[in-house]
């Protein structure tokens, strides 16, 4: 197959997004089928094979995010020159639109991956967010019912997305991960990357990797951190890791309740890295309330973790409760009593991280992009329907 993937972000931005496009790829490539990307241009990006580029904007509330300006004479002559089998947008809006576009000039089947539960990012709209929601879930609405069909990246997006009445068939499909990469056990590694960090050998550590944004939670993982010290008596090292609009508020707080010593922001980290610091852990710690999937959460178990999670959006189907770690309310002092739990008892331990492995290899991107190509040919088996109508 020639797919074509449309999306507002693509490197050097980073997101869940971005990560998923680029596993997808790999693994599409690997398995024989040829993947192009329509993304924005971004300032001193290099040509690459495969990317097409769209002149773009800065975002003044995200300055490291760009809109791209969705107009070329040359689109269609190059899509067809492509020989595209079916076209995969990864967003509803700007290039998603160009991406419908598209399909409909070359009657090419169109599938919608919604990755995001956009009105939980509302609050990034500078003035009047909140009015937005109606028009916004109107708009997507109408955006699913005209491709072939809707892929959900967890069975929690499926489900709010049937609640909509969509006129198409939605599809989940998780991203899956790319096993390789945590196969191999460096412990000499491990130990210097301990010691980088200033982390002693017998420290446990809790790890939260993620965007650094206001809808990821970071703040009340803080203050349930806060707790564990204060009430339990817990001392673990914990190590964020991530970058974005919310790390000098975070800092903020560390420096004023004397958390400076025991949390570590490491800023943004190649992902081979980020690798090598879960298997450093011993636990992922996730209170983002906006997850449609949750990425990191299935990294973190493909390292061996298990997970204390909020018990909202993509966690709740994410997260087995009590077999691969704790789903909780949004209380500090909840939170804190989970992560005590598992972090005293060896066996509950032992236990949920071999149940945390067995998901990860449950959900592999080899398998993934199985599901993935079997939404292809559905999706134009009813784009052939549709025309002999």
């Amino acid at each position: 197959m020639n797919i074509a993937f449309f999306t507002d972000s693509y490197h050097p931005y980073v997101s869940g997004v971005v990560n998923s496009i680029d596993r997808f790829k790999k693994e599409l490539e690997r398995q024989g089928h040829r993947v192009y990307i329509f993304a924005p241009a971004y300032p001193a990006v290099e040509r690459e094979e495969g990317v097409f580029r769209f002149l773009s904007l800065p975002v003044v509330v995200q300055k490291d995010f760009r809109l791209a300006i969705p107009l070329s004479r040359k689109l269609i002559p190059v899509m067809k020159n492509l020989d595209l089998d079916i076209i995969h947008t990864h967003t509803p809006f700007l290039m998603g639109r160009l991406a419908r576009y598209g399909a409909r000039k070359l009657g090419l089947p169109l599938v919608f991956t919604f990755h995001t539960l956009y009105d939980k990012y509302l609050h990034y709209v500078p003035v009047a967010g909140g009015v937005i929601t109606p028009f916004l879930n109107y708009y997507l609405r109408e955006y699913c019912n005209s491709c072939n069909m809707v892929i959900a990246p967890s069975t929690y997006v499926k489900q709010e997305l049937e609640k909509q009445g969509l006129e198409v068939p939605v599809t989940a499909v998780s991203t899956g991960i790319d096993l390789t990469p945590f196969k191999d056990i460096d412990e000499e590694g491990l130990k210097y990357l301990r010691k980088s960090y200033n982390i002693e050998e017998e420290e446990k550590i809790l790890i939260f990797v993620s965007r650094l944004g206001e809808e990821k939670n970071p703040l009340f993982l803080l203050k349930a951190y806060h707790r564990l010290i204060d009430k339990y008596g817990l001392r673990p090292r914990l190590l964020i890791v991530g970058d974005g609009p919310e790390r000098e508020k975070l800092e903020t707080y560390c420096q004023k309740n004397g958390l400076m010593e025991q949390v570590i922001f490491t800023g943004k980290r190649k992902y081979e890295e980020v690798v090598q610091l879960y298997k450093m852990s011993s636990l992922f710690v996730f209170p983002s309330k906006t997850e449609t999937q949750g990425l990191v959460t299935l990294e973190a178990m493909a390292g061996g973790l298990p997970v204390v999670a909020v018990n909202a959006a993509g966690s709740s189907t994410m997260v087995e409760h009590g077999v691969d770690g704790f789903l909780v309310e949004e209380d500090a002092d909840e939170f804190a009593r989970a992560v005590y739990e598992i972090l005293i008892n060896e066996i509950l331990y032992n236990e949920m991280k071999k149940n945390a492995l067995k998901k990860a290899e449950e959900l592999s991107i080899e398998k993934m992009a199985g599901r993935l190509l079997a939404v292809y040919n559905e999706a134009g088996r009813r784009e052939l329907a549709g025309k002999a109508l």
